[in-house]
């Protein structure tokens, strides 16, 4: 299943998504990496040290596209004039 990206804010839905699961995944090979090295498996807790190094290199890339993502958002407001007024927040309530 492939992500809807038809507005900027379903694609910050799904960075937001991929964020999270990042930092899970970090979870799990920290302890697995602890796990390893209580074994004495040197080979295996190098591995995952590196996958854990680039699980954190692509933390920072989705932070930052996320923060892109948010930059447009906010463009596309002030080029279309989207954002709300106080009386059209109340409309809404």
């Amino acid at each position: 299943m492939s992500p809807d990206f038809d507005s900027i804010e379903s694609a910050q839905d799904y960075m937001y998504v991929l964020a999270e699961t990042i930092l899970d995944a970090m979870k799990d090979l920290k302890s697995q990496h602890e796990e390893a090295l209580r074994d004495g498996a040197d080979r295996k807790a190098q591995a995952l040290a590196l996958a854990m190094y680039k699980l954190k290199t692509l933390g920072c890339y989705v932070h930052k596209s996320r923060r892109t993502l948010n930059d447009l958002r906010t463009i596309r407001r002030l080029i279309f004039n989207e954002r709300l007024t106080v009386e059209q927040v109340v409309a809404t309530l």
